[in-house]
């Protein structure tokens, strides 16, 4: 009896995709190469990696793909911000590990590229840029 070939393959393989801690860390080396001026800023926002939005946050924004949210901002922006907000809630960026890997896969990226990007965008929201601000901006630096 001849063996028969296996199926090939899927391209990705899971011991090559990146683990959380590795966006974790391309996320802190953004943090940490932002020109100091704007550290001073951004020395308290916490990042937090997970693989997919919560159910509760993609309804809230109206998305129906899991896959359709790479990251978000969680806070207050900086010009809302009043001199008593010591006990509000901490600011937080969200990554979302594996629409991150499936948007870099699909648009020929390096993921270290698209944390980078992901990561000034929701920066640009803890200062307060919209969203339109901030497609605004990618148009005129492309």
């Amino acid at each position: 009896m001849k063996k028969k070939k296996p199926p090939p393959l899927p391209r990705y393989q899971d011991a090559d995709l990146p683990d959380l801690a590795e966006v974790y860390a391309l996320a802190y080396r953004t943090m940490n190469f932002l020109p100091h001026r704007f550290q001073e800023y951004t020395h308290n926002i916490l990042i937090r990696v997970e693989n997919f939005a919560d159910q509760d946050v993609l309804d809230g924004l109206k998305l129906k793909d899991k896959y359709d949210l790479l990251g978000l901002y969680q806070g207050i922006p900086l010009p809302l911000k009043g001199t008593n907000d010591t006990l509000a809630v901490p600011d937080i960026i969200y990554l979302y590990r594996g629409p991150l890997i499936r948007f870099a896969r699909e648009n020929s990226e390096t993921l270290p590229q698209l944390v980078h990007h992901v990561m000034i965008h929701e920066i640009g929201h803890h200062f307060g840029f919209s969203d339109f601000d901030m497609e605004w901006i990618d148009q005129k630096f492309e």
